[in-house]
Protein backbone atom coordinates (compact mmCIF):
# COMPACT_ATOMS: atom_id res chain seq x y z
CA UNK A 1 0.00 0.00 0.00
CA UNK A 2 2.87 2.31 0.85
CA UNK A 3 4.63 1.44 -2.44
CA UNK A 4 1.46 2.27 -4.37
CA UNK A 5 1.11 5.59 -2.59
CA UNK A 6 4.73 6.44 -3.36
CA UNK A 7 4.24 5.55 -7.02
CA UNK A 8 1.15 7.71 -7.28
CA UNK A 9 2.94 10.60 -5.54
CA UNK A 10 5.93 10.27 -7.89
CA UNK A 11 3.62 10.19 -10.90
CA UNK A 12 1.82 13.31 -9.71
CA UNK A 13 5.16 15.04 -9.21
CA UNK A 14 6.21 14.10 -12.76
CA UNK A 15 2.92 15.41 -14.13
CA UNK A 16 3.29 18.65 -12.17
CA UNK A 17 6.88 19.06 -13.36
CA UNK A 18 5.79 18.38 -16.94
CA UNK A 19 3.02 20.96 -16.71
CA UNK A 20 5.45 23.45 -15.18
CA UNK A 21 8.01 22.85 -17.91
CA UNK A 22 5.26 23.12 -20.51
CA UNK A 23 4.51 26.67 -19.37
CA UNK A 24 7.88 27.65 -20.80
CA UNK A 25 6.76 26.90 -24.36
CA UNK A 26 5.95 29.93 -26.50
CA UNK A 27 5.70 30.82 -30.21
CA UNK A 28 7.24 33.67 -32.18
CA UNK A 29 5.36 34.74 -35.29
CA UNK A 30 7.05 36.11 -38.40
CA UNK A 31 4.14 38.49 -38.94
CA UNK A 32 4.96 41.74 -37.17
CA UNK A 33 8.59 40.81 -36.55
CA UNK A 34 8.02 39.34 -33.09
CA UNK A 35 11.06 39.11 -30.81
CA UNK A 36 11.27 37.59 -27.33
CA UNK A 37 13.35 39.18 -24.56
CA UNK A 38 14.34 36.45 -22.08
CA UNK A 39 15.10 37.43 -18.49
CA UNK A 40 16.35 35.14 -15.72
CA UNK A 41 15.33 36.26 -12.23
CA UNK A 42 14.71 39.70 -13.75
CA UNK A 43 18.14 39.97 -15.43
CA UNK A 44 18.46 40.13 -19.21
CA UNK A 45 19.74 36.87 -20.76
CA UNK A 46 19.12 36.91 -24.52
CA UNK A 47 16.83 37.92 -27.37
CA UNK A 48 15.12 35.36 -29.58
CA UNK A 49 14.49 36.69 -33.08
CA UNK A 50 13.76 33.63 -35.24
CA UNK A 51 10.11 32.74 -35.73
CA UNK A 52 8.84 29.35 -34.57
CA UNK A 53 8.22 27.27 -31.43
CA UNK A 54 10.51 28.28 -28.54
CA UNK A 55 11.09 27.32 -24.92
CA UNK A 56 12.53 28.97 -21.84
CA UNK A 57 12.76 27.97 -18.22
CA UNK A 58 9.31 28.55 -16.72
CA UNK A 59 8.57 31.22 -14.13
CA UNK A 60 9.83 32.20 -11.72
CA UNK A 61 13.21 31.29 -13.24
CA UNK A 62 12.82 32.91 -16.66
CA UNK A 63 10.26 35.08 -18.37
CA UNK A 64 9.74 35.96 -22.04
CA UNK A 65 8.51 39.39 -23.09
CA UNK A 66 7.28 39.27 -26.68
CA UNK A 67 7.48 42.53 -28.67
CA UNK A 68 6.43 43.22 -32.26
CA UNK A 69 9.32 45.22 -33.68
CA UNK A 70 7.79 45.76 -37.13
CA UNK A 71 4.42 46.97 -35.87
CA UNK A 72 3.83 50.69 -36.28
CA UNK A 73 2.53 52.38 -33.15
CA UNK A 74 1.01 55.82 -32.91
CA UNK A 75 0.83 58.55 -30.32
CA UNK A 76 -1.41 61.61 -30.67
CA UNK A 77 -1.01 65.11 -29.23
CA UNK A 78 -3.71 67.74 -28.96
CA UNK A 79 -6.51 65.24 -29.50
CA UNK A 80 -7.47 61.65 -28.71
CA UNK A 81 -9.59 59.11 -30.56
CA UNK A 82 -12.73 58.14 -28.66
CA UNK A 83 -14.13 55.82 -31.32
CA UNK A 84 -12.34 54.62 -34.44
CA UNK A 85 -14.23 55.05 -37.70
CA UNK A 86 -15.15 52.49 -40.34
CA UNK A 87 -17.16 52.38 -43.57
CA UNK A 88 -20.40 52.98 -41.69
CA UNK A 89 -19.41 55.40 -38.92
CA UNK A 90 -17.20 58.44 -38.64
CA UNK A 91 -14.45 58.41 -36.07
CA UNK A 92 -15.06 60.40 -32.89
CA UNK A 93 -12.33 62.63 -31.43
CA UNK A 94 -11.84 64.68 -28.32
CA UNK A 95 -9.75 67.85 -28.53
CA UNK A 96 -7.35 68.62 -25.69
CA UNK A 97 -7.06 72.44 -25.85
CA UNK A 98 -4.30 72.64 -23.27
CA UNK A 99 -2.08 70.14 -25.07
CA UNK A 100 -2.89 71.53 -28.55
CA UNK A 101 -2.27 75.22 -27.72
CA UNK A 102 1.27 76.36 -28.67
CA UNK A 103 3.12 79.61 -29.29
CA UNK A 104 5.01 80.30 -32.52
CA UNK A 105 8.25 82.17 -33.05
CA UNK A 106 6.40 85.41 -33.88
CA UNK A 107 4.40 85.13 -30.64
CA UNK A 108 1.14 83.93 -32.15
CA UNK A 109 -1.02 81.23 -30.60
CA UNK A 110 -2.03 78.20 -32.69
CA UNK A 111 -3.71 74.89 -31.97
CA UNK A 112 -1.63 71.99 -33.26
CA UNK A 113 -2.90 68.42 -33.56
CA UNK A 114 -0.01 66.02 -34.16
CA UNK A 115 0.45 62.28 -34.56
CA UNK A 116 3.76 60.44 -34.09
CA UNK A 117 4.31 57.04 -35.73
CA UNK A 118 7.12 54.88 -34.32
CA UNK A 119 8.50 51.34 -34.00
CA UNK A 120 10.43 49.51 -31.31
CA UNK A 121 13.84 49.03 -32.89
CA UNK A 122 15.71 47.57 -29.89
CA UNK A 123 13.58 45.52 -27.45
CA UNK A 124 16.37 45.28 -24.84
CA UNK A 125 16.79 49.07 -24.65
CA UNK A 126 13.04 49.57 -24.75
CA UNK A 127 12.44 47.29 -21.74
CA UNK A 128 15.47 47.97 -19.54
CA UNK A 129 16.92 51.45 -20.15
CA UNK A 130 13.87 53.50 -19.06
CA UNK A 131 11.28 52.65 -16.43
CA UNK A 132 8.28 53.76 -18.52
CA UNK A 133 9.32 54.18 -22.20
CA UNK A 134 5.82 55.13 -23.42
CA UNK A 135 5.51 57.96 -20.90
CA UNK A 136 9.07 59.09 -21.58
CA UNK A 137 8.41 59.13 -25.33
CA UNK A 138 5.26 61.18 -24.82
CA UNK A 139 7.04 63.81 -22.74
CA UNK A 140 9.95 63.96 -25.21
CA UNK A 141 7.61 64.21 -28.23
CA UNK A 142 5.54 67.03 -26.76
CA UNK A 143 8.72 68.89 -25.86
CA UNK A 144 10.10 68.48 -29.42
CA UNK A 145 6.84 69.64 -31.02
CA UNK A 146 6.63 72.75 -28.86
CA UNK A 147 10.34 73.56 -29.33
CA UNK A 148 10.25 73.31 -33.14
CA UNK A 149 6.94 75.20 -33.47
CA UNK A 150 8.38 77.97 -31.28
CA UNK A 151 11.30 78.31 -33.72
CA UNK A 152 9.04 79.11 -36.70
CA UNK A 153 6.52 81.80 -37.55
CA UNK A 154 2.79 81.17 -37.74
CA UNK A 155 2.86 81.35 -41.56
CA UNK A 156 5.56 78.67 -41.63
CA UNK A 157 3.56 76.37 -39.38
CA UNK A 158 0.33 76.87 -41.33
CA UNK A 159 1.51 76.61 -44.91
CA UNK A 160 4.95 77.25 -46.33
CA UNK A 161 7.26 75.25 -44.04
CA UNK A 162 4.87 72.55 -42.81
CA UNK A 163 6.85 69.66 -44.34
CA UNK A 164 10.12 71.09 -43.05
CA UNK A 165 8.71 71.49 -39.53
CA UNK A 166 7.48 67.88 -39.50
CA UNK A 167 10.96 66.70 -40.56
CA UNK A 168 12.60 68.84 -37.86
CA UNK A 169 10.32 67.44 -35.15
CA UNK A 170 11.04 63.88 -36.28
CA UNK A 171 14.80 64.48 -36.29
CA UNK A 172 14.77 66.24 -32.93
CA UNK A 173 12.64 63.53 -31.32
CA UNK A 174 14.84 60.77 -32.78
CA UNK A 175 17.93 62.40 -31.28
CA UNK A 176 16.26 62.50 -27.87
CA UNK A 177 15.26 58.82 -28.17
CA UNK A 178 18.83 57.88 -29.08
CA UNK A 179 20.23 59.93 -26.21
CA UNK A 180 17.90 58.27 -23.70
CA UNK A 181 18.44 54.82 -25.24
CA UNK A 182 14.70 54.21 -25.65
CA UNK A 183 15.19 51.67 -28.44
CA UNK A 184 12.55 53.48 -30.52
CA UNK A 185 12.68 54.52 -34.17
CA UNK A 186 10.50 57.49 -35.19
CA UNK A 187 8.94 56.73 -38.58
CA UNK A 188 6.92 59.87 -39.14
CA UNK A 189 5.62 63.02 -37.50
CA UNK A 190 2.49 64.53 -39.06
CA UNK A 191 0.78 67.81 -38.25
CA UNK A 192 -2.81 66.69 -38.68
CA UNK A 193 -4.34 70.13 -38.17
CA UNK A 194 -3.04 73.59 -37.38
CA UNK A 195 -5.61 76.30 -36.68
CA UNK A 196 -6.13 79.46 -34.67
CA UNK A 197 -7.84 79.55 -31.27
CA UNK A 198 -11.54 80.49 -31.30
CA UNK A 199 -10.79 83.95 -29.86
CA UNK A 200 -8.87 85.03 -32.98
CA UNK A 201 -10.48 82.75 -35.55
CA UNK A 202 -12.17 85.57 -37.51
CA UNK A 203 -8.97 87.58 -37.91
CA UNK A 204 -7.12 84.39 -38.66
CA UNK A 205 -9.55 83.56 -41.49
CA UNK A 206 -9.04 87.05 -42.96
CA UNK A 207 -5.31 86.43 -43.05
CA UNK A 208 -5.85 83.07 -44.76
CA UNK A 209 -8.14 84.66 -47.35
CA UNK A 210 -5.61 87.42 -48.06
CA UNK A 211 -2.88 84.82 -48.49
CA UNK A 212 -5.05 82.82 -50.89
CA UNK A 213 -5.81 85.98 -52.91
CA UNK A 214 -2.11 86.75 -53.11
CA UNK A 215 -1.35 83.24 -54.35
CA UNK A 216 -4.16 83.53 -56.92
CA UNK A 217 -2.78 86.83 -58.23
CA UNK A 218 0.68 85.31 -58.45
CA UNK A 219 -0.64 82.32 -60.38
CA UNK A 220 -2.58 84.57 -62.76
CA UNK A 221 0.53 86.67 -63.36
CA UNK A 222 2.57 83.55 -64.05
CA UNK A 223 -0.11 82.34 -66.46
CA UNK A 224 -0.03 85.64 -68.37
CA UNK A 225 3.74 85.54 -68.45
CA UNK A 226 3.70 81.99 -69.81
CA UNK A 227 1.35 83.13 -72.58
CA UNK A 228 3.06 86.43 -73.50
CA UNK A 229 6.74 85.53 -73.21
CA UNK A 230 6.65 82.53 -75.63
CA UNK A 231 4.67 84.59 -78.17
CA UNK A 232 7.16 87.47 -77.92
CA UNK A 233 10.08 85.06 -78.21
CA UNK A 234 8.44 83.53 -81.30
CA UNK A 235 7.99 86.94 -82.91
CA UNK A 236 11.57 87.88 -82.09
CA UNK A 237 12.84 84.64 -83.61
CA UNK A 238 10.76 85.27 -86.73
CA UNK A 239 12.15 88.82 -87.08
CA UNK A 240 15.68 87.53 -86.65
CA UNK A 241 15.11 84.89 -89.32
CA UNK A 242 13.71 87.50 -91.72
CA UNK A 243 16.67 89.79 -91.03
CA UNK A 244 19.11 86.94 -91.65
CA UNK A 245 17.33 86.06 -94.89
CA UNK A 246 17.43 89.71 -96.04
CA UNK A 247 21.12 89.88 -95.12
CA UNK A 248 21.91 86.77 -97.18
CA UNK A 249 19.88 88.17 -100.09
CA UNK A 250 21.74 91.49 -100.06
CA UNK A 251 25.09 89.73 -99.78
CA UNK A 252 24.21 87.54 -102.77
CA UNK A 253 23.07 90.57 -104.79
CA UNK A 254 26.25 92.46 -103.91
CA UNK A 255 28.38 89.50 -104.94
CA UNK A 256 26.45 89.32 -108.24
CA UNK A 257 27.01 93.04 -108.84
CA UNK A 258 30.72 92.59 -108.13
CA UNK A 259 30.92 89.67 -110.55
CA UNK A 260 29.06 91.64 -113.23
CA UNK A 261 31.37 94.62 -112.73
CA UNK A 262 34.42 92.35 -113.05
CA UNK A 263 33.10 90.97 -116.34
CA UNK A 264 32.50 94.49 -117.67
CA UNK A 265 35.97 95.48 -116.53
CA UNK A 266 37.50 92.52 -118.38
CA UNK A 267 35.62 93.43 -121.56
CA UNK A 268 36.66 97.04 -121.15
CA UNK A 269 40.31 96.05 -120.89
CA UNK A 270 40.03 94.02 -124.12
CA UNK A 271 38.43 96.86 -126.12
CA UNK A 272 38.21 100.13 -124.26
CA UNK A 273 36.78 102.24 -127.13
CA UNK A 274 34.18 99.70 -128.19
CA UNK A 275 33.09 99.04 -124.60
CA UNK A 276 32.92 102.76 -123.82
CA UNK A 277 30.73 103.38 -126.87
CA UNK A 278 28.47 100.44 -126.10
CA UNK A 279 28.02 101.49 -122.49
CA UNK A 280 27.29 105.06 -123.61
CA UNK A 281 24.62 103.91 -126.05
CA UNK A 282 23.04 101.52 -123.51
CA UNK A 283 22.94 104.27 -120.91
CA UNK A 284 21.41 106.77 -123.28
CA UNK A 285 18.78 104.20 -124.29
CA UNK A 286 17.83 103.77 -120.63
CA UNK A 287 17.85 107.53 -119.96
CA UNK A 288 15.94 108.55 -123.12
CA UNK A 289 13.73 105.63 -124.00
CA UNK A 290 11.11 107.76 -125.84
CA UNK A 291 13.44 110.25 -127.54
CA UNK A 292 13.39 110.60 -131.32
CA UNK A 293 16.48 109.34 -133.13
CA UNK A 294 18.29 111.38 -135.78
CA UNK A 295 21.30 110.07 -137.66
CA UNK A 296 23.90 112.70 -138.52
CA UNK A 297 26.82 112.52 -140.91
CA UNK A 298 30.28 113.90 -140.36
CA UNK A 299 29.17 117.34 -141.52
CA UNK A 300 26.32 117.41 -138.99
CA UNK A 301 23.74 116.93 -141.73
CA UNK A 302 20.67 114.89 -140.98
CA UNK A 303 20.45 111.71 -142.97
CA UNK A 304 17.14 110.55 -144.29
CA UNK A 305 16.04 107.09 -143.04
CA UNK A 306 12.87 105.10 -142.83
CA UNK A 307 11.30 105.44 -139.28
CA UNK A 308 10.49 101.81 -138.58
CA UNK A 309 8.94 102.61 -135.17
CA UNK A 310 6.19 104.69 -136.79
CA UNK A 311 5.43 101.94 -139.31
CA UNK A 312 5.29 99.34 -136.56
CA UNK A 313 2.86 101.50 -134.63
Amino acid sequence: MKKLSKSILFLLILIAVGIWLGTGVYTLKADGGEQAVITRFGKFVRIETEAGLKWHWPAPIEKAGIIKTEARRSMTFGYSTLKPGDVNYHAEYRIDPYEALMITGDENLVNTETVVLYQISNPKEYLFNVHNPESTLRIAAESSIRRVVANHTMDDVLTYQKDLIQAEIRQDLQEVCNEYGLGIHINEVSLQAVYAPAEVEEAFNDVIKAREDRNRYINEAKKSRNEIVPAAEGEAAEMINEANAYKEKRIAEARGDVENFNQILNNYELGKEVTRTRMYLETMREVLPDAKIFIMDSDDNTLKFLPMDIISN
